[in-house]
């Protein structure tokens, strides 16, 4: 199977980015109100004191900075421990966004923050406490804008949300870099490692249980829980784990090959005029960053993914299908799941968005020849298009079995055959989750990112339209029940929710998130052609 690529600059939006662009929101993190002078309430974290805001809803933080600034010559480093403040640093604001092509708010390479949300009345518990790593196809993205009221209150737990490095600026690879720390390419996961340490060091004075934290994320951000996973340094830094439609095993979301990276890096590297192998880590020191991360111009393309995490020998050793199936992970309880029409909203995008038209069956074939070329009888087999003017559904299921189901599948198979620790799939396949209806060329169902508004009150400041019906809403309570308890005691498992039963090796008892009648059943294996795909991927 090929590797998905993206392009070094400027030719990929993120299906989350231009899902709110096509709902015609005008989006972006909308910075809290600052809290008068003397007021709110003071936490003492590593660098100082903070003050943040409180209501009826619960205490908020916002902006914390849980390392320096990657600036200057901080920049494709590591991330180091962040600087000391005097007096009470304000932290009603959330900080700015890491820069990236399509910014939804204010954006600077001093972005290293973090938000903590916590209920009322939390300092002196011990609350299980849930990170959560945004996704955005490595390149776009931040942790504002989730707002996590319903996990916070439903669950009493606290929720952190973070930034990270995105784009080269985040995952770009090259030798000179690799000399200067031990690892390059993997900036964007050690920023996460340093904000999963910062939790571990400082959650307790917000009322969080430094020794419970569950990581969990979406799309880019489920990606980073397997590559968390399966890093060596991230060991001891979390006790749980929930990845949403990133899979681990048999995704083209990396970790990328040492030598590709490079190949790609330098390619990168020529594009911005530093070709010189003697100053090329300078010359890109030197260069703005809005530069690096370039500007948005041109289709959305699955088959253009650029940057994503390396393989680099420290931070990742291996791929992560051989470390989960050699039992080579960090092995803590693991949700893992997936959505049942994951890639409708990347052909909506792709095609009836961007091009106004239906995807063709050429275009399907040309899809299976660049992703599966050594399975291609087989793919045109198993996804015949509709007629030659119209492939949308076909090709939207190709992409959602390839992408997210079956590595999803194959990812939860091989975590339970350790036998070591706990592991849940689900499916959220609820019928019409909100904003499923806006492609009038095709019905969404449920696209990527669809489940988010049964966790969060807002998605990137968006809050689901229309609302959530009554049963919906009951769906979002059985979920946000589901997750909470997991984070609590490593099963999802509550006297108010149907039973969900653990994998066992060779037995396939999923989860399906439902509002017509949540349950397990056996058929995802075979309703997503995963036997075909583990063919394609060996």
């Amino acid at each position: 199977m090929k590797p998905f690529r993206l392009r070094p600059r400027g030719s990929t939006l993120s299906a989350g980015v231009l899902f709110l662009l096509l709902a015609a929101a005008a989006i972006g993190p909308a910075p809290a109100s600052a809290a008068s002078p003397g007021q709110g309430p003071v936490v003492r974290v590593a660098g100082g004191e903070v003050r943040g805001k409180a209501d009826a809803a619960g205490r908020t933080f916002l902006g914390i900075p849980y390392a320096a600034p990657p600036t200057g010559a901080r920049r494709f480093r590591p991330p180091a421990p962040p600087r000391a403040w005097s007096g009470v640093r304000d932290a009603t604001r959330q900080g700015p966004l890491c820069p990236q092509s399509v910014p939804l708010g204010g954006t600077s390479e001093d972005c290293l923050y973090l938000n903590v949300y916590a209920p009322p009345g939390a300092v002196h518990h011990k609350l299980p406490v849930m990170v959560w790593i945004h996704g955005g196809a490595y390149i776009l993205g931040s942790g504002a804008g989730y707002d996590p009221a319903p996990l916070v209150a439903t669950g009493q737990v606290i929720v952190v949300s973070i930034n990270y490095r995105l784009g080269p600026l985040g995952f770009m690879a090259l030798p000179g870099l690799a000399g200067e720390s031990t690892s390059t390419g993997n900036y964007g996961l050690l920023d996460q490692q340093a904000a999963l340490r910062w939790v571990r060091a400082n959650i307790g004075a917000f009322g969080g249980d430094t020794r419970n934290v569950t990581v969990f994320g979406e799309s880019a951000g489920g990606n980073s829980v397997c590559m968390q996973l399966i890093s060596p340094p991230a060991r001891g830094l979390f006790d749980k784990a929930i990845s949403e439609s990133g899979g681990c095993v048999g995704t083209p979301l990396g970790p990328r090959p040492l030598k590709n990276a490079y190949r790609i890096g330098q390619e990168f590297a020529d594009s911005l005029g530093c070709t010189d192998p003697r100053t090329v880590v300078a010359c890109l020191r030197s260069r703005p960053a809005s530069k690096l991360v370039g500007d948005f111009g041109g289709l959305f393309r699955l088959d253009d993914l650029s940057w994503e995490p390396v393989i680099d020998g420290s931070v990742v050793k291996e791929d992560t299908a051989s470390a989960i199936k050699a039992g080579r992970y960090n092995k803590v309880p693991l949700i893992v799941g997936s959505n049942n029409d994951e890639g409708r909203l990347f052909t909506a995008l792709g095609y009836h968005l961007q091009q106004l038209r239906h995807a063709k069956a050429d275009d399907l074939d040309r899809t299976i020849d660049l992703r599966t070329p050594a399975a291609a009888a087989a793919m045109r087999a198993t996804y015949p298009p509709a007629s030659a003017g119209d492939a949308d559904l076909a090709l939207s299921a190709y992409t959602t079995d390839g992408l997210f189901a079956c590595p999803a599948h194959f990812t939860a198979q091989a975590a339970a055959l350790s036998r070591s620790q706990p592991v849940y799939q689900y499916e959220f396949a609820d019928p019409k989750p909100p904003l499923s209806g806006f492609d009038p060329l095709m019905p969404l169902g449920d696209y990527h990112a669809s489940e988010l508004f049964y966790l969060f009150r807002t998605v990137q400041s968006l809050p689901p339209v229309p609302g959530l019906n009554a049963a919906q809403q009951r769906l979002s309570q059985q979920m946000l029940s589901y997750w909470t308890t997991f984070a609590r005691t490593g099963a999802p498992n509550s006297p108010s929710t149907p039973n969900w039963p653990a994998l066992a090796p060779g037995i396939a008892p999923i989860q399906r998130l439902t509002s017509e009648g949540t349950g397990p059943f056996t058929t995802f294996a075979r309703d997503h052609h995963c036997g075909v795909w583990a063919g394609a991927t060996g």
